[in-house]
């Protein structure tokens, strides 16, 4: 069984815990924020404004991560179109498992880690022995979001590097039900949406292998089979797994059916009341929230929602 670890990501800034892999995945892990927290800087050199977008990733019932990878880089794009280029959204889907652009950057860590320590490291065997999972990522983006070693500190003075309170970030965009709406129909043309987003899932499954296969397979004796729509049994999973898709991505769709959103909300409420009270920052420098395309108001940025992966202080033992 691998190994885990308790604690919170940033000792220093303790705003939240999480459980995650120790040993490989750690390191790799290590390594992919060293390579996120590198394009950041990137961006600021280019004195652009830096946007965290929070938005749901892995699939869980209705909800898919290809298509959850699809929605977030249509609403990077649309935010790109639509705020400027001044701006620099941060889309996790970029750099995680789910998406083939973050497989590839895990991959090239994974490599490095084999050199670095003599030993063959595979993806396929890293994953046979355990695979990683919410916390680990949000330990990630914990580190991502708080840490502030590479910030430039401002002309005024007012040393803000080594604060930890999110000082690269100037707003956090949570994507809302407006948002992926939008992502099935960015024509906005007629007809309902349960329509748009039946014809999707059609479409995809008639002519997206990776997409039939994550819906039209099923687990069967140690292997994997597809499912025959002649057989009454099978074509009952096919139609349920149809109507949990429609369902997620109509009623249920955006950020507030995430726990990884839910944590991310919560890490910039936290690190929104320290800077309040940070003689660096104050009320004026809060992290600003937008959902869905508006901002949030007062209240909203300072108000915690309920926790997702996080391990609160009194779970432990």
């Amino acid at each position: 069984m691998t190994a885990t670890e308790t604690g919170y990501p940033v000792p220093d800034r303790p705003v939240i815990r999480f459980t995650w892999l120790t040993g490989d995945w750690f390191e790799i892990f290590q390594k992919h924020v060293a390579l996120i927290q590198s394009d950041i800087a990137r961006a600021q050199a280019e004195d652009r404004m830096v946007v965290y977008l929070s938005c749901p990733i892995s699939s869980r019932r209705g909800s898919h991560f290809r298509t959850n990878t699809e929605v977030a880089n249509f609403v990077t794009r649309r935010l790109a179109d639509r705020w400027g280029e001044r701006f620099f959204v941060l889309n996790p889907t970029a750099y995680q498992l789910e998406s083939k652009e973050g497989t590839g950057l895990i991959v090239r860590h994974i490599s490095e880690l084999a050199r670095e320590t003599g030993r063959d490291i595979t993806l396929e065997a890293l994953k046979a022995e355990a695979e990683p999972g919410g916390g680990d990522y949000m330990r990630m983006w914990t580190r991502v979001i708080t840490e502030d070693g590479y910030l430039s500190d401002p002309p005024s003075g007012r040393g803000r590097r080594g604060r930890l309170l999110g000082g690269l970030f100037d707003a956090v965009y949570f994507l809302g039900p407006d948002d992926v709406h939008e992502f099935f129909d960015p024509a906005g043309g007629s007809g309902s949406l349960v329509r748009r987003v039946e014809e999707y899932f059609a479409r995809k499954s008639a002519v997206d292998p990776e997409f039939w296969a994550d819906f039209g397979t099923v687990r069967d004796g140690g292997g994997v089979r597809p499912l025959d729509l002649g057989d009454p049994a099978d074509a009952a999973l096919w139609e349920e797994r149809r109507k949990d898709f429609v369902r997620n991505y109509t009623v249920r769709a955006g950020a507030g059916f995430s726990r990884g959103s839910h944590d991310e909300w919560n890490i910039f409420v936290r690190l929104n009341r320290l800077r309040v009270a940070d003689p660096c920052y104050g009320a004026g420098e809060q992290v600003a929230f937008y959902f869905a395309g508006r901002g949030r108001g007062l209240a909203e940025g300072e108000g915690a929602v309920s926790p997702g992966y996080e391990v609160p202080v009194a779970a432990e033992g």
